[in-house]
């Protein structure tokens, strides 16, 4: 969205699926404090006559705010620079967002947030890439609008344990945010909790992540037929059944390599040694987004494709269902799958859903679309074709912020319709941070601390303890195992019982229709409670529970229904 008005109501409904703005104040960039490069000029196409040249520097504003909270920071720009650019926002001296300025021969907007204090405020815009000019910023009040999200995958005829994933995802989003870790080195001959990256957390925390991120980085290529390769890859695929039996979530990324096999990369020149210069495009029929099936270049893709849907039928076979990140970080100019327009990598996101899913079957996945930030709208495949809307951010070490400027970003830009997760890491968001500003992923994993990653690291040990020992954090030693949410329902109602509310504070009550036997257990299996109802209302003081999640079990005519409860 780029219009708003100064010292003027605006306000955009909910109804039209953006925030509401009050009031905003303005604050001219060639008033504010300028650094290292930054440089006033004049223009009469200005507000007040002048603006900033960015260059490689900073530009720092007082702003000052009635109350504490998130506010809308819109940015008045121009970029007439060649190619997008992204720079940093900082408040207080502490990074909060990273938004990125496209081409734009006249002054436009771009919109982020920012937790502000009452009082006064140092917001400064500093260079990343740097080359914009800022005419100025105007400071407004936020207020967001609710998610509405669907009730199930976006695949049809999903398996039970996709459905059950998916129903976790969403039940918890907004309410618990799910711990994670992505892998680098795999140890073929160790458990999953014996993995390197595993272990680091534990080390630093004290749990186990839920969520544990595995790659088919070595599953194509021209070196993947090489044993050492294939053991890496069917290891990952033996430590996400053993993560799922163990309760836990696998999620895969793909670092999806030349699929011509002329070269064993999957990075563009410029960004990697070696690099590869395989044109996906090459596959349309010329001029359009439409499939070439007969070329050589879609030959070579859709066999990638079948290997890749071979492996999670494998999983599929064993009941256990994954998250799947394919083409990732969508935009960004260092792999190959974003060498081209956004349509273009749309219709190629569609091609992996439509061969993996429609052509072999794979009913197993909660597919997430990962664009590098949320200004690429237009490379969105379309919302029948993932389930959780994601992106990947990498602040300094020890840099806790809930990373919310990309939160609300994603929302107001895509619509509250997606839960949304983050999906690669540094630093991970402090859980106080995110539930007071509101940015409630659904998970954040940090990438590998072998391999030279220190990602791990990047977090001191104390916010790891202090984060996966708060009821708000999911670790694995939280979650109840798939097997005992096998006759779970997708809410808290049938026909002949009801369980309200689904999330517990003072009682919980308890209708059934006609006689039954009434028992709670926690995450753990532990009993928590029993009773017989001879039908009627039930209620059940849970003031003194420890917050968690519970299960009711409802035992009638020798049939046994489990619904989920958080406090």
């Amino acid at each position: 969205m780029n219009r708003f008005l100064l010292a003027t109501s605006l306000f955009y409904c909910v109804l039209f699926g953006s925030p509401c703005f009050a009031e905003a104040t303005k604050y001219e960039a060639e008033s504010a404090v300028l650094e290292k490069g930054a440089m006033a000029e004049t223009s009469g196409d200005a507000s007040n006559g002048g603006y900033v040249k960015l260059n490689n520097g900073s530009i720092t504003f007082s702003v000052s705010v009635e109350k504490k909270g998130i506010h809308t920071l819109t940015i008045h720009y121009q970029n007439n620079y060649g190619g997008s650019k992204i720079n940093n926002i900082n408040v207080n001296g502490v990074q909060v967002g990273s938004p990125t300025f496209e081409i734009a021969a006249t002054f436009t907007d771009v919109e982020t947030t920012a937790a502000l204090n009452a009082g006064t405020n140092e917001v400064s815009i500093t260079s990343s890439w740097g080359w914009i000019d800022v005419d100025y910023i105007a400071i407004s009040e936020y207020t967001p609008e609710p998610f509405v999200i669907s009730d199930s995958p976006v695949t049809a005829n999903a398996t039970e344990s996709a459905k059950k994933l998916y129903n976790f995802l969403k039940e918890n989003f907004g309410k618990k945010t799910i711990s994670g870790i992505m892998t680098g080195d795999i140890n073929t001959s160790a458990d999953i909790l014996s993995q390197e990256d595993v272990k680091a957390v534990y080390t630093a925390g004290g749990h186990y992540p839920a969520l544990i991120g595995f790659d088919f980085l070595f599953a194509t290529g021209p070196k993947a037929s090489e044993s050492w390769y294939q053991e890496y890859t069917n290891k990952t695929i033996s430590l996400a059944e053993e993560l799922w039996k163990k309760g836990g979530i696998p999620a895969f990324t793909w670092h999806w390599k030349d699929p011509s096999d002329q070269v064993d990369a999957f990075y563009v020149q410029g960004s990697g040694d070696p690099y590869t210069t395989f044109d996906f495009t090459k596959a349309f029929i010329p001029g359009t987004t439409e499939w070439d099936s007969e070329s050589d270049t879609y030959k070579q893709m859709t066999e990638d494709l079948d290997h890749i849907a071979s492996l999670f039928l494998q999983l599929q076979e064993a009941d256990i269902a994954a998250i799947f990140r394919p083409i990732h970080e969508s935009g960004g100019s260092w792999f190959w799958w974003s060498t081209h327009t956004g349509e273009e990598f749309a219709a190629l996101y569609r091609l992996i859903y439509d061969r993996i899913v429609n052509k072999n079957g794979v009913k197993n996945l909660i597919w997430v679309f990962n664009p590098q930030d949320a200004t690429f709208t237009s490379w969105d495949p379309g919302a029948n074709y993932y389930d959780v809307l994601s992106v990947d951010i990498y602040n300094d070490t020890n840099n806790h912020v809930s990373n919310f400027s990309a939160f609300s970003s994603l929302k107001s830009k895509f619509g509250a319709t997606k839960i949304l997760a983050l999906t690669e890491n540094g630093p991970i968001p402090d859980v106080n941070n995110m539930y007071e500003d509101g940015a409630t992923w659904s998970w954040w994993m940090p990438w590998y601390q072998t391999w030279n990653g220190g990602f791990i690291s990047k977090t001191a040990n104390s916010v790891w303890t202090s984060n996966l020992n708060d009821d708000r954090i999911i670790t694995l030693d939280e979650m109840s195992g798939w097997e005992s949410a096998s006759d779970m329902k997708d809410n808290t109602q049938t026909d002949d019982f009801t369980v309200y509310p689904s999330l517990l504070t003072e009682e919980l009550h308890i209708f059934c229709s006609k006689k039954a036997i009434i028992s709670i257990t926690d995450a753990f299996g532990r009993l928590i409670s029993s009773s017989i109802s001879e039908g009627g209302q039930t209620d059940i003081n849970c003031s003194k529970w420890n917050s968690g999640i519970y299960f009711v079990h409802i035992i009638n005519d020798g049939h046994t229904i489990c619904l989920k409860v958080m406090k």
